[in-house]
């Protein structure tokens, strides 16, 4: 494994913080829908507001929604593991594996079941579509900040998620739209996707290194001479 971390030194306070965040909206978020099988009056504003928005861009909705499907998210996959094996990262390599199918197997198979929120009759909070495509930005963000100078990070950081979150809110708004799901279930997957994300890099980072070549001054002395 690489030496070099997806989680800089110095910066595990500011990811804790951020997991923390994370987990807290999705727990409060799931708790304020849970087993019900209606939208709140929140989730029927922004559900309205979504779709009068759309309603100025007919035909756009099902297309907007391609990005959150599973034949694109593999694609980006594959991609960005290319990328970074090519550049010799194999450790954002995993976490680009990582991130989405984690992100998504707990998200089927323990936040929907437990949270129980419906919509047409099948679970739905947090969303597994607009979770898995959350949880690819992540990935990617988690990258750039980890590349950048130690006194830039914040910057790309804030530069990277607003990247990321103006092309999940046309995703997102997109699925509501189509009346896949409720806004809160888009929000929720979000949160869930990217406090997930910084636990795995921090799971990665823990991989040792690869040792590298033996320096030539610790290496054993040749005690045959010859003459």
């Amino acid at each position: 494994m690489e030496r070099h971390r997806l989680l800089p030194e110095g910066t595990g306070a500011a990811a804790a913080a951020v997991v923390a965040a994370c987990y807290a909206v999705v727990l409060g978020l799931g708790l304020a829908v849970a087993g019900s099988t209606s939208a709140g009056p929140v989730d029927l504003a922004l559900s309205r507001a979504t779709g009068r928005l759309f309603a100025h861009l007919p035909g756009a909705l099902t297309p907007l929604s391609y990005a959150t499907r599973s034949v694109s998210i593999v694609v980006i996959v594959v991609v960005l593991v290319a990328l970074a094996l090519r550049a010799g990262r194999p450790r954002v390599a995993v976490l680009a594996v990582a991130g989405p199918v984690v992100t998504a197997a707990l998200n089927t198979w323990a936040l929907k079941p437990l949270f129980g929120r419906t919509h047409n009759d099948y679970l739905a909070y947090p969303s597994g579509h607009t979770g898995t495509m959350a949880a690819v930005l992540a990935v990617v963000v988690v990258v750039i900040v980890g590349n950048a100078p130690p006194g830039r990070r914040a910057l790309a950081a804030l530069g990277g998620g607003t990247a990321a979150a103006v092309l999940i809110v046309v995703a997102a708004g997109a699925i509501v739209g189509l009346d896949y799901h409720y806004p809160s279930d888009t929000v929720g997957a979000v949160f869930w996707a990217t406090g997930t994300v910084v636990v795995l890099a921090w799971v990665v980072d823990r991989v040792p290194a690869r040792a590298g070549k033996m320096p030539q001054s610790s290496q054993q002395p040749d005690l045959v001479h010859t003459k």
